[in-house]
């Protein structure tokens, strides 16, 4: 393994083409770019352990990561990534809670363990996914309510990680389903313009769940309408 983890070929983006889409809609292009970087964080994260053959190098990954906001809070010298190096950045031009954000790594390694029971599921998204948007949140607006951003983003996490094939199908079911489909359909409707962005791509999270897959051109006018309208 490589002194760093290897990432996309363009490393401080989310590889998650309905994410970029979503922050189209930040107009601001610096607060836009940071964004980004936060939200490609929370993406590898979530995906370390489709990227690594066994437990063990995930754990050294997370790890690796752990240590480089570490560095960052610190004001040290930070292993250099180019996200490590975009989140310094972000860090520096934000009032970002470098504590958070090292603390979101830990819930990430349920996934280490196999097939996520829907508990785990939900420390990943509420204790992990969510925190990190949170700080997201921060950049676009530092006096925004930010926790009304964790209910859509655990159905955003979740439909994501059923889909991945990781969280346990017993456990996710088309009831449950429903059930945290009512629940984002209502904490969205409370998540305030500014923040519209990072959550997005709960509308199309019910598509996910089920398997559904949509054109581009049909998630593009379902992102419009949501930011639009604030509804799923």
């Amino acid at each position: 393994m490589s002194d760093s983890p290897i990432l996309p070929e363009d490393e401080t983006v989310p590889r998650d083409e309905v994410v970029r889409l979503a922050a189209q809609f930040i107009e601001d292009a610096q607060k836009r770019a940071d964004v980004l970087a936060l939200l490609a964080f929370a993406e590898v994260l979530r995906d370390v352990p489709a990227r690594v053959s066994e437990p063990l190098l995930g754990d050294i990954r997370y790890t690796w990561w752990g240590e480089a906001l570490e560095e960052i809070r610190d004001r040290r010298k930070v292993r250099y990534h180019p996200l490590s190096a975009a989140l310094a950045g972000v860090a520096e031009r934000h009032a970002l809670d470098m504590k958070a954000l090292i603390d979101a790594i830990d819930p990430h390694r349920l996934q280490l363990d196999g097939r996520l029971s829907l508990r785990d599921a939900l420390s990943v998204a509420d204790q992990g996914q969510a925190v990190i948007l949170v700080q997201a949140a921060k950049v676009l607006d530092a006096t925004a309510d930010a926790a009304c951003l964790r209910i859509p983003a655990r159905f955003q996490t979740l439909a994501t990680l059923k889909v991945v094939g990781r969280l346990n199908a017993e456990e996710a079911g088309a009831e449950e389903g429903r059930h945290l489909y009512r629940e984002a359909r209502q904490g969205l409707k409370r998540v305030p313009s500014i923040l519209l962005p990072l959550v997005l791509p709960a509308a199309v999270a019910a598509d996910l769940w089920h398997g559904r897959v949509r054109g581009a051109l049909s998630v593009r006018l379902k992102l419009l309408w949501t930011f639009a309208t604030g509804r799923i």
